[in-house]
């Protein structure tokens, strides 16, 4: 294969290699794709434990060449970052240019994205942006709206405009693109199928487990409106109220934010939590491998979205990990879901309808749990290796 390489992508932006954050995850799963075509792929992501200096420091993961630069702290060190790293700029026209065919930037500040497509339009690479997120920048202060405001906007209408092409996440951004005559390729948050194990057998215990995982709001910068939240917890906390008071037998774990965050900014729902202490568990951020493990021993992952630009232009990556996983999804009707809820590993509802939803599924009778789980981890609706046509076509019509 090293013989056949069709040369190197370099992929870069904000991610935490090896499995630090989400946009860890997504980008490796497409690392994987383009390598199954005969690219080699060269990460250069970021580093929290590095918070000084510029240079770029190797670390390899899972057979690919990883960089990293320093995660900005301080006011300096983010305009540096959204400017553009010189350090980066140095290394792809100096360090391999002679390789290098393509370069990948995932969700990256405007003039940082600006920079580099003037760089590669000198070299004659082809520039592709990974849009996932449309920021929201509602909350902060008056210089942090301002800031993400315009680069958000930048970036989106406007810089992207001028890039190669557009790998998309959502039918949202892949519309908004296709409107402008970008090539693009939607692809979901993708994972391994072999990194997965089969879910542990679900055993007769009456009690339906349910799990979210994820980060639903910053409580530093919600809103007054509260109108600026990722994701609804609050609808999984009183829905779980009326299931307690009407006597259901259940268990709720919540990793990715602790009781106290969520108080602060949902503080009416401390007399709700304190009667189900033994029935809801806030777990807070933990260890990756443990989060996993705790997905596959749930029923049910759960998590509610408001349709926004912020939540349409992007894709949950709980979906795609919860399903690997073998645990079926409880979520509300949105157009970025509706493709997948094709058989019964996500379970949809109208928002406002999900009580009535989580009812009927708390009833299923464990033996009919532990099939639907062993369906969801057989799907693989979620493996890299589905969408290697798909991007094959996409840099074929790209000429890469």
């Amino acid at each position: 294969m090293e013989n056949m390489s069709k040369g190197t992508v370099v992929y870069i932006g904000g991610f935490e290699l090896p499995d630090r954050n989400a946009a860890a995850h997504r980008v490796l799963a497409n690392g994987k794709i383009l390598r199954e075509l005969g690219y080699e792929v060269l990460f250069i992501g970021v580093d929290k434990s590095r918070t000084a200096g510029a240079e770029l420091l190797r670390n390899d993961f899972w057979g690919f060449e990883c960089w990293s630069v320093p995660y900005p702290s301080g006011g300096l060190a983010w305009l540096r970052y959204i400017l553009g790293s010189a350090t980066i700029l140095d290394f792809l026209q100096k360090g391999r240019q002679s390789q290098i065919v393509s370069v990948i930037c995932y969700n990256y500040p405007a003039v940082a994205l600006w920079r580099i497509k003037l760089l590669c339009q000198r070299l004659g690479l082809k520039m592709i942006a990974d849009a996932t997120e449309w920021y929201d920048a509602s909350a902060g202060s008056m210089v942090r709206r301002v800031i993400k405001s315009l680069d958000t906007s930048l970036r989106m209408r406007i810089v992207h405009r001028f890039t190669d092409g557009v790998i998309t996440t959502s039918k949202y951004l892949t519309a908004f693109y296709d409107s402008m005559g970008k090539v693009t390729v939607e692809l979901p948050t993708l994972f391994d199928a072999d990194h997965f194990n089969p879910p542990p057998c679900r055993g007769n215990d009456p009690c339906k487990h349910f799990i979210y995982v994820g980060s639903p709001f910053d409580p530093n910068n919600v809103n007054r409106q509260r109108s600026n939240l990722k994701e609804r917890l609050d609808v999984c906390i009183e829905l779980f109220y009326q299931l307690y008071k009407a006597g259901e037998d259940f268990s709720f774990e919540i990793y990715g934010i602790g009781a106290e965050n969520y108080l602060r900014v949902f503080s009416e729902h401390a007399g709700m939590l304190q009667e189900m202490a033994h029935c809801i568990y806030f777990k807070g951020k933990q260890p990756n491998q443990l989060v996993l493990k705790r997905i596959a021993e749930s029923d049910f992952s759960i998590f509610f979205r408001d349709e926004t630009r912020v939540t349409l232009a992007g894709f949950p990556t709980k979906l795609a990990e919860s399903i690997s996983c073998g645990t079926p999804v409880i979520s509300n009707k949105m157009v970025s879901l509706e493709n997948h809820a094709t058989n019964d590993s996500l379970f949809l509802t109208d928002r406002g309808n999900e009580l009535e939803l989580v009812k009927q599924l708390i009833k299923l009778p464990t033996s009919e749990i532990s099939i639907i789980k062993q369906r969801t981890y057989c799907s693989h609706t979620f493996d890299y290796r589905n969408y290697v046509t798909k991007v094959s076509s996409f840099l074929t019509e790209l000429e890469v």
